[in-house]
């Protein structure tokens, strides 16, 4: 499985045809062909399982089937139903697919025999000593949906021709459906061919004239052979997507995608439409990735977009290796008895280590200290002397101070005075005047008006003793800024006569 703390370390990406040998270096958005495959541990190695070297077929289950007893409910299953060889090993993965029945789970199996792998990718293994990530080849589709290419809300056929083999493969809303391979690669096609005109041609020339002319080739006799040759092999593509819209529940395929190893064949999609009735068109797609080479096989942009998804989130993919790097030094095991070992010594002489050097610490810090005060000292004894000094001229200062501020203060109270008699003082005739006209506008008389410095007595006759009362309410409201106190003893009514009698004081400021 892939790890994403190493992704950072991966410099490029490697992709091999471990049928052909061809293999791509992939590296800034460039595909470069090797012409020498070697191993580099910066290098994440990717190659792919062809169809034709796996058992693909799917196994319902019950969708209450817990998660964690699922791999060995499949593997039993496989042999049961798909007629493994119980004497052999196999390798089996697994990927689901949609299900209608939410009592049903399905899963389409991939399985190969470990001796046939073993064969198959053990002399790779020899070269480049790790295998990162090995694809079924019918998943690879799969990169034209992550990187959007294609539309995932429809039903794609793909339809691929290599030198080793042929296969179908099916997709529903962006997910793998089904696969089946033909008995019809490119060399198979190329002998069949040979048999069909009763000699052998230059092979090379056969090859080309597919890459140049198709099935439009202007030689009517090899348009012929080519005609009937390719009218077998649509017998058995009709056969499978027969097969895989009544298994798969498909009404209809949207569109097949037909390519090859050597690039389109002029004709085929034509004869595609016409044969199977639905649309086609070459298999050709824009990666965005640079190469500059005329014509570069799909399966290797595919190999290269599936390695990165996988670094990305390895536990969406099967991944077929049994040769993957193995984990940094400190995650193998004997790494993380090193670790435990190296941290079991630590703890041990951590506490002895961490005394010693406290106490190394602690000494030089006191000497450094020592020095410090000893200078210190000095400098807080000239200062405390100074200090000592400046207190005695603060204390004769803050006396004087004191003795001037006391004159100040008398003074200053006796200029007041003076200023509020010169300013603020007015003549007791004024104030009697008004208080005159106060009394004679409420409708009181007086019979006796006494003055002792700033404070009057008035007693007060009135027929009313309302009047005498607004009289008092009167001089409280408008000379309120002016006296200190207003005050009357009790209103009483004459015995002698219907008159009422009150004295009045009034202290004024």
């Amino acid at each position: 499985m892939g790890r994403k703390d190493e992704k950072s370390k991966l410099s490029a990406i490697v992709t091999i045809d471990n049928y052909s040998g061809a293999s791509y270096i992939l590296k800034n958005k460039t595909l470069v062909p090797l012409k020498r495959l070697s191993y580099n541990s910066n290098y994440f190695y990717a190659t792919y399982l062809a169809n034709k070297d796996m058992i693909v077929a799917p196994i319902d289950v019950s969708a209450s089937i817990d998660d964690a007893d699922l791999d060995g409910l499949l593997e039993d299953r496989a042999y049961e139903e798909l007629g493994l060889d119980s004497t052999q090993e196999y390798i089996i993965h697994h990927q689901e697919i949609d299900s209608d029945d939410s009592t049903r789970r399905v899963f389409q199996l991939f399985a190969i025999e470990r001796l046939k792998y073993v064969d198959l990718f053990g002399p790779l293994r020899n070269k480049i000593k790790y295998i990162d990530f090995i694809a079924p080849a019918p998943l690879l589709y799969r990169s034209l949906y992550d990187m959007r290419i294609l539309d995932s809300n429809a039903v794609h056929g793909f339809l691929y021709f290599t030198h080793y083999d042929t296969f179908v493969a099916f997709y529903r809303n962006g997910k793998f459906l089904y696969s089946k391979s033909i008995q019809y690669s490119l060399d198979q096609i190329y002998n069949h061919y040979c048999e069909m005109i009763g000699e052998r041609v230059d092979e090379k020339k056969f090859f080309k004239m597919l890459q140049k002319d198709g099935l439009k080739t202007l030689q009517s006799d090899t348009q012929q052979n080519l005609m009937k040759l390719f009218g077998e092999i649509f017998i058995s593509i009709n056969d499978i997507v027969i097969y895989t819209k009544r298994a798969y529940d498909l009404e209809v395929i949207d569109q097949m995608f037909i390519g090859s190893e050597l690039g389109a064949i002029a004709g085929l999609d034509e004869y595609v439409q016409n044969y199977l009735g639905f649309h086609s068109t070459p298999l050709a797609f824009d990666f965005d990735v640079r190469t500059e080479e005329w014509h570069t096989d799909q399966l290797q942009y595919m190999l290269a977009v599936s390695a990165f998804q996988y670094q990305e989130a390895p536990e969406e993919y099967v991944n077929f290796t049994l040769y993957p790097k193995p984990p940094t030094f400190f995650k193998r095991p004997v790494g993380q008895i090193v670790i435990m070992t190296a941290l079991a010594l630590l703890v041990a002489l951590a506490l002895p280590i961490y005394h010693y050097v406290s106490a190394s610490m602690n000494n030089i810090q006191a000497y450094k200290l020592k020095q410090e005060d000893d200078a210190l000292a000095k400098d807080v004894a000239k200062y405390k002397r100074i200090l000592r000094e400046k207190k005695i001229e603060y204390d004769k200062i803050t006396k004087i101070v004191q003795e001037l501020s006391s004159r100040f203060a008398a003074k200053e109270k006796t200029l007041r005075k003076v200023y509020e008699k010169k300013v603020h003082y007015r003549l007791k005739s004024d104030q009697l005047a008004e208080l005159s006209n106060d009394l004679a506008d409420h409708d009181v008389k007086t019979t006796l008006m006494l003055s002792n410095q700033d404070t009057y007595s008035m007693l007060l006759i009135s027929p009313d003793d309302t009047k005498i009362t607004k009289l008092i309410k009167t001089i409280s409201e408008k000379y309120f800024k002016e006296i200190n106190s207003v005050d009357i003893e009790m209103i009483q009514k004459d015995k002698n006569s219907t008159f009422y009698k009150g004295l009045l004081k009034v202290d004024l400021q």
